[in-house]
C-alpha cells in the first residue's frame, strides 16, 4: 500500500506532516574536529536536556577517498534549537583498526537498564564497514564494545526498536535491530541473532520506533532515506527520508510503505554545491533519531553532509 503525502493528511500509522525550523541550521562546522562538517546526529532527552551525539570531520582529510576521519562530538541545549558543545570534545575518536582511517559514523542512541546505547558505524576504509557499539552511564565517557558481528562484513546503520523516550522495546519477546540488508534479535540484549535481510525498499534504514500510538499493539515505524522519486510529483531526490511499516509479530513483513518523503532537500544549506547534476546542486537529509517531547515529534537531520537542521511535527 502506498500512500501520497502531498494531500493535506497522512495514515494513522505515520508521523507527520513535519515543518522546518524557519532559522535552520542549528549547527554548523566551527573548528578543530569539526571545522569541515557536523551532521547526522543522534538525540535524546537527558534530565530534561537535549542531548545530541553527532558525527564531524576536521578539514584535514577533506578531498581524500574516505573524505577525512569522523569523529563524534556531543552538544546540549534546553529547548532542541540552541545547543551548547560539550567543552572536552570530541568524545569518541577514531582509535581502533576497524574505524581507521573512515572513522566513527552516524550514531544510533538507545537507552537499556539505565545504560546508553550507541550503535554506529566503524569505516575501516577501503575493506569494510561494520556496525559498532559502545556504551555510557553519561553520554560523555564511552566504552567501546567492538563490531556487533565481527565475523560479517558490509554491515551498517544498526537501528535498534525503541519507544518515542529512546527507550529499547521488546517486541513480540525480543528486541530487534534492523541494518541496511540484515535484521538482528535478542531476547537479553546481549547477543544478537543475526540473519539476512531483504527490507523490500531502496535506501539506508534511519531510525525504529514502536508504542508511539498505543503502546504494546503498535506495529514498527521505520524511517528510512536515500536516493527516492517523487509518484506524485515525480521529482527525483538524491537523499530525502520517507517512512515504512514492519508487522509487530512479524518484523520482516512490510505493510506500508508512504510514496512521498516526509522531509526532502529544499534550502540552500540542504544542497551540496560538490554534488551537481543538469537541475544543479543535489539535495541530502539523513536522520539518525526522532523523539517525542513537549507535545512534537523533533527530528534533528544532516543536510549537504555538512550542516543539521531541525524539523518537529505535532504529536497526537
Amino acid at each position: 500500500m502506498q500512500i501520497d503525502t502531498t494531500k493535506q493528511y497522512l495514515p494513522e500509522w505515520s508521523i507527520g506532516p513535519f515543518e522546518k525550523y524557519d532559522k535552520n541550521p542549528v549547527l554548523s562546522p566551527t573548528t578543530g574536529f569539526e571545522s569541515w562538517t557536523v551532521y547526522n546526529p543522534a538525540v535524546i532527552v537527558k534530565d530534561g536536556r537535549f542531548c545530541m551525539v553527532y558525527r564531524a570531520e576536521a578539514v584535514e582529510g577533506k578531498g581524500t577517498p574516505y573524505a577525512g576521519t569522523s569523529q563524534l562530538g556531543l552538544a546540549m541545549s534546553d529547548d532542541g534549537i540552541n545547543w551548547e558543545r560539550y567543552e572536552g570534545n570530541p568524545i569518541m575518536a577514531a582509535t581502533e583498526e576497524y574505524e581507521m582511517p573512515g572513522g566513527c559514523e552516524d550514531p544510533r542512541l538507545v537507552r537499556h537498564g539505565g545504560i546508553y546505547y550507541l550503535t554506529y558505524t566503524g569505516y575501516y576504509w577501503p575493506h569494510d564497514v561494520r556496525v559498532c557499539l559502545a556504551t555510557s552511564t553519561d553520554l560523555i565517557h564511552w566504552e567501546k564494545q567492538g563490531p556487533m558481528f565481527p565475523e560479517m562484513r558490509n554491515t551498517k546503520s544498526g537501528c535498534i526498536v525503541q519507544n518515542p523516550e529512546g527507550e529499547a522495546v521488546k517486541v513480540n519477546g525480543r528486541y530487534v535491530m534492523y541494518m541496511n540488508h540484515h535484521i538482528a534479535y535478542s531476547d537479553d540484549f546481549i547477543q544478537w541473532e543475526v540473519k539476512e535481510f531483504e527490507r523490500g525498499l531502496s535506501g539506508e534504514v534511519c531510525v525504529a520506533i514502536t508504542d508511539y500510538r498505543a503502546s504494546g499493539r503498535d506495529d514498527i515505524l521505520v524511517f528510512y532515506a536515500g536516493s527516492l522519486k517523487g509518484e506524485v510529483a515525480n521529482v527525483d531526490w538524491y537523499y530525502a527520508i520517507s517512512e515504512s511499516l514492519y508487522s509487530r509479530q512479524n518484523p520482516e513483513k512490510l505493510l506500508a510503505v508512504l510514496s512521498e518523503p516526509v522531509l526532502k532537500p529544499e534550502s540552500a544549506f540542504e544542497k551540496d554545491p560538490a554534488r551537481l547534476d543538469e537541475n544543479g546542486a543535489k539535495g541530502t537529509l539523513f536522520m539518525d533519531s526522532i523523539i517525542r517531547h513537549d507535545g512534537r515529534w523533533w527530528v534533528h537531520y544532516g543536510a549537504s553532509d555538512k550542516y543539521i537542521g531541525l524539523a518537529t511535527a505535532k504529536a497526537t
